[in-house]
Formats: C-alpha cells, sequence, structure tokens
C-alpha cells in the first residue's frame, strides 16, 4: 500500500508541470483579410455560332464553314488555335406548325458555343469583331483575368494570416500576454472579384474596345493563436 502510494504522488508529481502549462495558456481567435490589385493579363472571349436549314446536314455545313472562318480570322489576328476551345454544341429540330409567323424558325438548328483565350487584353475588342465579322451569331461575355492565378492566391492568403497575426499581438499585448504558437488555422475563402468591364466604341476606328479595371485578388483567413504570460 506504501509502495502504491509513493507511486502515486510520483505520478502527480509528474503530471503538474504539464496540466499547469495547459491551464496557464490562452487562446485568441481572429480572423486576418489579405487583397491585392493586379492588372489583367488574359482576357476570355465567350462567342457562339448558330446555323439553321431545312435538314440536318445543311445546318450541320454551315455551321462548321461559319466556325472554321472564324478560327481563321482568329488565326490572322495571332491567336493561337489552341487558345479556340468549344464550350457547347446542340443540335435541335423545329417542325414547322400551322399558322406561323414569317419569322419564326423551323428545321434544323445547330448551336455552338466556344471560347477564346487572348493573350494580349488590349486585343480582346478586336478578337470580338473579328468573331462576328466571321459569321458568330452571339458575344455571351468577356472576363479579364490573370494567368498566375495561384501566386496571386498565395500572395493574398501570406496578407491575410499577416493580419491576422498583427491583430493577435495587438490583443495578447493589451491583456499581458504574448502569443507562443497557433493551435489552427484555416482558410475562409480566396477568389478573384472581377472589375466592372465598360465596353466603349471607338469611333474613328469603328471597332470594340473594353475599358477594364484591376482584378482584386482577395482572401480570408480565421486563425486560433495560443498566448501566455
Amino acid at each position: 500500500m506504501k509502495r502504491t502510494f509513493l507511486c502515486l504522488l510520483l505520478a502527480l508529481a509528474t503530471a503538474s508541470p504539464a496540466i499547469a502549462e495547459r491551464t496557464g495558456t490562452t487562446e485568441i481567435t481572429v480572423t486576418g483579410r489579405g487583397a491585392i490589385a493586379l492588372a489583367p493579363n488574359v482576357a476570355i472571349v465567350n462567342a457562339g455560332v448558330q446555323s439553321n436549314a431545312p435538314t440536318a446536314a445543311q445546318a450541320l455545313t454551315a455551321n462548321n464553314a461559319a466556325y472554321d472562318r472564324i478560327v481563321a480570322a482568329l488565326s490572322g489576328l495571332g491567336v493561337a488555335r489552341n487558345d479556340v476551345a468549344m464550350a457547347g454544341y446542340n443540335v435541335s429540330y423545329t417542325a414547322p406548325r400551322a399558322g406561323q409567323s414569317e419569322n419564326e424558325q423551323t428545321g434544323y438548328t445547330v448551336s455552338r458555343d466556344f471560347s477564346v483565350k487572348v493573350r494580349v487584353v488590349s486585343k480582346a475588342g478586336d478578337v470580338t469583331d473579328a468573331c462576328i465579322g466571321a459569321g458568330a451569331t452571339s458575344i455571351n461575355g468577356v472576363q479579364f483575368t490573370v494567368a498566375d492565378g495561384a501566386a496571386a492566391r498565395s500572395q493574398a492568403v501570406a496578407l491575410a494570416v499577416a493580419d491576422a497575426r498583427k491583430s493577435a499581438d495587438l490583443l495578447a499585448g493589451a491583456s499581458g500576454l504574448r502569443i507562443v504558437g497557433i493551435a489552427k488555422v484555416a482558410l475562409d475563402n480566396a477568389g478573384f472579384y472581377e472589375p466592372n468591364m465598360r465596353m466603349i466604341a471607338n469611333v474613328s476606328a469603328k471597332s470594340t474596345a473594353f475599358d477594364q479595371g484591376n482584378i482584386e485578388v482577395s482572401a480570408s483567413v480565421t486563425v486560433v493563436f495560443i498566448a501566455s504570460p
């Protein structure tokens, strides 16, 4: 019995410092935010071409010919073939009906959507004009972004973590504590915020141009810091 009691005392003595260390720390939870503004260096033009004909073969032939003309026109602007990608393809049929209007389309309709990556953003307007001029029937939007999105996100996350540490240091200092470690860190979000794009017309050249601002890449993190006296 005496031996058992001595072993228990030894165990308590060994555990006491660890218990004191845990109870002597405080967790400080803060949210940090970081953002950087970058000039876009890539534009994505989304367009489509639609063809209608009495037979499927005629509609397909017309659509293929129009798409080939568009690709050729883009090549003339220096757009690589690999930068033109099909995004959607659909073939539908509408049967004639009694009493239909003269403008109502019937027969086979082939719709092809595609995207064009423009690596020189100043040519985005020229690309949209070339698409329409060569036979595209719709421009479904123009997006501006950056080529190396991962690097931009990493910078924003680093700024967010630094912002969280700054807030934690202020809280700890005001409470008579100091930061000694991190218990948990979580990335809340990290994404791109595209600029408001305004389309302007160059009257002298009769071409389309886009007036776009910078892209904001932002990130938010939640960090649980460990503080002690």
